[in-house]
C-alpha cells in the first residue's frame, strides 16, 4: 500500500512538472519572460497593500513582458505575513497617489487606510472607491476610465484594483490560462491608457528611492541586519550568539528619527536528569530568546525619565489620582518630571495608553512588546505628540532656542 501511495505521488509530481514546463514554454512563445525566483527588487518600490506591509515579503514566480500596445507589465506571485496570491500590473506614465477601485462584495486589502469615496455615476452601482483626497478620485474616474473599468470587470467579478505610484495593480489575475491572460492584460492596459489620457500632471508624486518601502511611511527604510547596534542600544547582555534581525530606520514627518529591530540571543545551561536505568546524567540545554528594541533620538540630552504602567511600589505622585493609578513615573529629577508631565500631558497619556518608555540622555527607548510596523508607527505618533506637549521653557533650559516640535493642534495662548 505504501509503495502504491509513493508511486502515485511520484506520478503526480512528474505530471505537475511537465505541465509547469509546458506553461513556461507557452509564456516564452509569446515573447514574455518567466523568472522562477525573482529578487525583492521586483516589488520593493511598491507600497500599497499587499505590498508595503510588514517585514516578511516574498516574491515568487514572475512573468514580465509587454502588452499588445507595448505597455510593460508584470504578473507575480507574492506572499507576506498577511496575504498570499498573484498580482498583475501594468505601468502608468506618471507616479500618482493611491486609488482603490473594488467591484462587487470585494473586501478591502489588509492595511488600507484610504477613506471611502462616492462611486461616480459613470461607473454604475456596486463599486467601492477609496482615496485620500475626494478631488483626486473624481479627476481620475472620468467617464472614459469608468467605461474601461466596467469592461475589465465584465470578465472578472470582484475586481480589486489600485494605483500604486506608476503601477496599476490588480489582485488575482487569470494567470493560469495564457490564452486568457494576454487579452486580460490588454484590457488592463486599456484602463491605463484612459488614465494616462486624463490631465493629472498636477497630482504627480515625487520619485521614491529604490528601496524596501513601507505603506504611508516614505521615510522608513529597511536595513535588515546591523549587529553594531548591539553595542549602543539597551539590549540584554546575558547569554551568547547575539544578533539583530529586521532592522528598520526612519522617521515620520518632522518627528524624531528612530531605529527598531529584533534582538535574538541564546542562553546555555547544564541540568541533571535520571535516565531509564536510574543513573544520574547531565545534559546541555540551549534556550532561544528575543526582544523588540525601539528607540527615538532626541535633539538634546534630557534628564532620565521613565513612564510605565502601574506596578509594585509607587513612583512620583501627581495631582491626578486617576493618573497615579494608571502610570508609574520615576526620575532622579522630580522637577523635570513635574515640568514634563503637566495636567494636559497627563490627559494625553491616559488617552493614548503608550507602551512603557524611558528617556535616557538623547534617546527615548520604548518597550513595545513586539517588533512590527504597527508598533513602530503607534509609538512614533505618540512620541511626536508627547514631545510637542513639553513646554518651551523646558527645551530652553536644555539649551535649545525654542521647542523643536510645535504642537500639532491649536492651543490657547496661555497654555
Amino acid at each position: 500500500m505504501i509503495c502504491l501511495v509513493a508511486a502515485a505521488g511520484l506520478t503526480w509530481g512528474i505530471v505537475a512538472l511537465v505541465r509547469r514546463q509546458q506553461y513556461i514554454k507557452s509564456l516564452r512563445e509569446r515573447g514574455w519572460t518567466f523568472v522562477n525566483s525573482p529578487q525583492l527588487d521586483a516589488v520593493a518600490r511598491l507600497t500599497n497593500p499587499p505590498f508595503g506591509i510588514g517585514f516578511r515579503r516574498d516574491p515568487d514566480d514572475q512573468i514580465t513582458g509587454h502588452t499588445t500596445s507595448g505597455r510593460p507589465f508584470q504578473v507575480i506571485e507574492y506572499s507576506s505575513g498577511h496575504w498570499k496570491g498573484w498580482v498583475g500590473m501594468v505601468t502608468l506614465s506618471r507616479r500618482l497617489p493611491e486609488l482603490w477601485v473594488m467591484g462587487g462584495d470585494t473586501r478591502p486589502r489588509y492595511g488600507v487606510e484610504a477613506a471611502a469615496m462616492p462611486s461616480p455615476a459613470a461607473l454604475g452601482p456596486g463599486w467601492q472607491i477609496g482615496a485620500l483626497d475626494p478631488a483626486y478620485a473624481a479627476e481620475v474616474l472620468t467617464p472614459q476610465v469608468c467605461n474601461q473599468l466596467n469592461g475589465l470587470a465584465g470578465g472578472m467579478p470582484g475586481l480589486n484594483l489600485s494605483i500604486d505610484s506608476d503601477q496599476l495593480t490588480v489582485l488575482d489575475p487569470p494567470r493560469k490560462d495564457v490564452e486568457q491572460l494576454g487579452p486580460w492584460l490588454d484590457q488592463l492596459a486599456a484602463v491605463a491608457d484612459a488614465i494616462d489620457a486624463t490631465p493629472l500632471d498636477h497630482w504627480i508624486q515625487p520619485e521614491l528611492p529604490p528601496r524596501f518601502s513601507f505603506y504611508h511611511h516614505p521615510d522608513w527604510y529597511w536595513i535588515g541586519v546591523d549587529d553594531s547596534l548591539l553595542e549602543v542600544t539597551p539590549t540584554s547582555r546575558s547569554g551568547h550568539s547575539h544578533r539583530t534581525e529586521d532592522v528598520i530606520r526612519g522617521r515620520d514627518g518632522d518627528g524624531p528619527p528612530f531605529v527598531a529591530f529584533t534582538h535574538h540571543w541564546q542562553t546555555t545551561r547544564t541540568e541533571s536528569y535520571t535516565d531509564s536505568e536510574g543513573r544520574t546524567q547531565t545534559r546541555t540545554v540551549t534556550e532561544n530568546h528575543s526582544e523588540a528594541i525601539l528607540g527615538f533620538q532626541l535633539p538634546v540630552p534630557m534628564p532620565e525619565l521613565t513612564v510605565a504602567g502601574r506596578s509594585f511600589g509607587r513612583g512620583i505622585s501627581f495631582e491626578s489620582e486617576r493618573f497615579n493609578d494608571q502610570f508609574k513615573v520615576t526620575s532622579p529629577s522630580t522637577k523635570f518630571a513635574y515640568d514634563v508631565i503637566h495636567p494636559r500631558q497627563m490627559e494625553f497619556l491616559m488617552a493614548s495608553s503608550p507602551a512603557p518608555f524611558r528617556i535616557v540622555e538623547d534617546w527615548v527607548w520604548f518597550s513595545p512588546g513586539d517588533h512590527s510596523q504597527h508598533s513602530i508607527a503607534h509609538s512614533s505618533r505618540f512620541l511626536r505628540e508627547f514631545l510637542a506637549g513639553i513646554p518651551r521653557f523646558v527645551w530652553r533650559d536644555l539649551g535649545l532656542s525654542d521647542a523643536p516640535y510645535p504642537r500639532l493642534d491649536p492651543v490657547s495662548p496661555g497654555s
